[in-house]
């Protein structure tokens, strides 16, 4: 079990409108069995594809007349997320009269990560609220103090890729003193996607970030002799499995 997590949200924009089955389940405006209404929003959204790979949301709370009101679950990875909408301003005729209550439930370190890349992706601050006063009513925290709590999140996530980078480069500075010509090829390959990760993470662009540690993850790899036959092994273990084209007709 982790750590809980509270954080609140402007929401800019209502869309995405997509669909509820019967069985209560976040599904794509075109779902084939059709479904009740929902307008998920841009925070909500933003959440749900920076989870990555995870089951259909539940909503525990499916929308009524008002189809912006709503309560839904999500987990991935480790990471359990429920996230409230609501209004808080007038008569909610409008999207930036909605806010977002996020509970997240997760190691904070895995959270930080999830919320760099919220934030990257919203291309806005989400405690920056439409109705300053409102906000601060309904939820009892001053806009500052929402700024705070948003980003001391986001910046336990950097310092944890952040000091993952580093083992990366120390690593590769150990390899690069005893490697054979071949390893030390890999082991630039290696420092410049560690130089593109860094790069990425200073953009806040986590997705990038991780893939360039990916693959500086393999290079070095590649640059161990210890470990170089092993994944080349796999490779070549993947490139014997046969092709079969099941899109063709007999």
């Amino acid at each position: 079990m982790g750590d809980r997590f509270i954080l609140w949200a402007q929401v800019r924009s209502g869309t995405p409108r997509m669909r509820i089955d019967k069985e209560g389940l976040l599904r794509p405006e075109r779902w084939p069995d059709g479904g009740s209404v929902v307008y998920l929003g841009d925070v909500a959204s933003s959440f749900l594809n920076a989870l990555g790979p995870h089951a259909p949301p539940e909503f525990i709370e499916p929308p009524g007349f008002d189809e912006q009101r709503w309560t839904l679950a999500a987990s991935s990875s480790g990471l359990d997320v429920i996230v409230r909408s609501e209004s808080y301003w007038g008569f909610a005729l409008i999207a930036r009269c909605y806010l977002n209550r996020i509970e997240i439930v997760g190691e904070r370190s895995e959270v930080g990560q999830l919320i760099m890349d919220v934030l990257a992706s919203l291309g806005h601050n989400p405690w920056n609220a439409a109705f300053g006063w409102a906000f601060k009513r309904h939820t009892s925290l001053s806009i500052p103090e929402h700024r705070v709590e948003w980003s001391e999140l986001a910046e336990a996530g950097k310092e944890t890729l952040e000091d993952a980078i580093n083992l990366l480069e120390d690593r590769s500075r150990k390899l690069r003193a005893r490697s054979d010509i071949v390893g030390k090829a890999h082991v630039e390959e290696a420092r410049i996607d560690i130089a593109r990760a860094r790069k990425a993470l200073l953009e806040r662009n986590l997705p990038s970030a991780m893939r360039a540690m990916a693959r500086a993850e393999k290079e070095l790899i590649l640059a161990d002799p210890n470990t170089r036959s092993d994944i080349d092994e796999i490779e070549e273990n993947n490139d014997q499995i046969p092709y079969v084209d099941l899109t063709s007709e007999e």
